[in-house]
């Protein structure tokens, strides 16, 4: 009966408040962020009326009104899990143990791996791939961009800023679409010069549209993921129909096969959402860790598809 009540007390505080997630909801809560305020911070709320201990905190410019809402979350924490009830989010987001500095170190060194396997795969492209082709040049510019998705990424788990979000979302963006124009390129791969350059400009022209709306509008989660997802969801789809109808004559395809089939279990992890296990391993992170080892499929699938070029052109 009282998790009944509790749960019917924690809805009709967020329908008072507005927009507020569950946890920052709480009177509680909220007194204790502007004591906490009050106490330690100047005006802005930005500074510390005397100078913060820990050096980590000012090293990723976290500020006092940020560190008091941090300091004042753990209580109301420990305090519903010590009564076994659920755990709610504070200001849309889980609560998450810092690791020196870091908001989320789960997803940023799951970020991180997925940046060294991008890296370590197009090392072994370039140790296999010796001669010149178009497609060596599309692969280069696929890792440029997958590095920076996957470092943005690192930096907005890391501290969480409208900056940081704004790029990590474009990057994310830009690495989603990249690798549509690659799938297209390759398919596209003989056709007429002035189809593959009307291409090559409808990409771009996306890419621009989504960038700028996400600059100049106020910030449509909604938008952005279904955008991702459409594509995302295109993407996977080019990469099996062409696997399948080559699947004779070049069958490398299959890695695309398995790389589409990874990327799809993966993303059954943003399906869920639950709070941090061990205050640090959420559905998000867990995803991250789970695209990782996909860089292998596609980076496998570019090295047999330029041998194949090769082996075509030689004839």
């Amino acid at each position: 009966m009282t998790q009944y009540l509790f749960v019917f007390t924690i809805l009709a505080l967020t329908y008072v408040f507005g927009h507020c997630s569950l946890g920052d909801s709480f009177p509680s809560y909220r007194n204790c962020v502007v004591e906490c305020s009050q106490k330690r911070c100047d005006k802005d709320g930005v500074r510390y009326k005397r100078s913060c201990c820990l050096v980590v905190l000012e090293v990723f410019k976290w500020k006092c009104s940020e560190n008091c809402k941090y300091d004042c979350m753990w209580p109301m924490v420990e305090g519903l899990v010590e009564r076994d009830w659920p755990v709610p989010q504070f200001h849309g987001k889980w609560p998450f143990k810092r690791l020196l500095g870091l908001q989320e170190p789960a997803s940023v060194a799951f970020s991180l791996l997925n940046l060294l396997t991008n890296l370590v795969m197009f090392n072994r492209f370039k140790e296999q791939i010796r001669f010149t082709l178009p497609s060596c040049n599309i692969w280069s510019l696929y890792t440029l961009v997958s590095a920076n998705c996957w470092f943005w990424s690192a930096v907005f788990h890391g501290r969480d800023t409208m900056f940081t979000e704004l790029m990590d979302y474009i990057s994310a963006y830009a690495m989603v679409l990249f690798a549509f124009y690659t799938i297209g390129h390759r398919i596209l791969l003989y056709s007429n010069q002035i189809v593959k350059n009307t291409f090559m400009v409808i990409c771009s022209l996306a890419f621009i549209y989504h960038s700028l709306y996400l600059l100049t509008t106020e910030y449509d989660y909604k938008y952005n993921m279904t955008t991702n997802l459409l594509v995302g969801a295109v993407t996977g789809t080019a990469m099996l129909i062409w696997a399948v109808l080559n699947r004779r004559r070049m069958g490398h395809g299959k890695y695309l096969i398995f790389y589409v089939l990874g990327m799809t279990l993966a993303s059954l992890l943003e399906l869920a959402d639950f709070p941090p296990l061990l205050w640090t391993f959420d559905a998000h992170s867990l995803w991250h860790l789970a695209t990782a080892p996909n860089a292998y499929f596609m980076y496998k699938f570019a090295i047999e598809d330029c041998k194949h070029q090769r082996r075509m052109l030689l004839k």
